[in-house]
């Protein structure tokens, strides 16, 4: 009788064990900044880019004549869905950059910032973080509002500003290291606009 005591014993704490050692289902898990912009800000803002870059016209503008309504429509579409994933991202409760084991695309390169320095920079401001992916969800309001309206020329212009919005943010909590090198290129770019 004791060794059967004892066997149902050691069954029961293995069970109990094993139960607590499970990794918490995906739903109990907040999303990570990486998982966020990968697999949604980065996705959606290619299906902008790809509408907007088609009817681009020679002044960097999108032209009407390009356009139609299921392209607007399209338009319209994803800058909604990227304004929605812009505004989740924005009230993330917990910064994270990402889980165990995921590494960030620079992070085996030399020079290369590491999870490690991101989510330093996202823990000295995370509110300053929150309001950018907050002005990301704005500017894609104003590009769907502008597709709504058949607004080439508002859409184009807008458009043509997401990267700017997107390097805001990344030079202070993805790449800060590199902020003297974009004004080096900037400046360089607008002497050689000036020839």
């Amino acid at each position: 009788m004791t060794s059967h005591r004892m066997i149902f014993a050691l069954a029961a704490a293995t069970l109990a064990l094993g139960g607590c050692s499970k990794e918490p289902a995906a739903e109990d898990v907040p999303m990570t900044v990486h998982e966020a912009m990968t697999q949604h800000i980065d996705v959606i803002a290619d299906e902008v880019w790809a509408v907007g870059n088609a009817a681009m016209a020679s002044d960097a503008l999108i032209d009407p004549k390009l356009m139609d309504d299921a392209k607007w429509a399209k338009l319209a579409d994803a800058a909604t869905r990227l304004q929605n994933a812009a505004t989740e991202m924005s009230m993330l409760k917990k910064l994270v950059v990402n889980r165990p084991g995921v590494t960030i695309s620079d992070e085996n390169i030399e020079g290369g910032t590491t999870s490690e320095q991101v989510q330093k920079n996202l823990d000295a401001d995370p509110d300053g973080f929150r309001g950018m992916a907050g002005a990301l969800a704005g500017h894609m309001g104003d590009i769907a509002a502008a597709a709504k309206a058949h607004d080439a020329q508002r859409a184009g212009a807008l458009v043509g500003q997401i990267d700017g919005v997107c390097e805001n943010c990344h030079l202070e909590f993805w790449y800060p290291q590199q902020k003297d090198l974009v004004k080096q290129i900037m400046a360089e770019g607008d002497e050689a606009a000036k020839k």
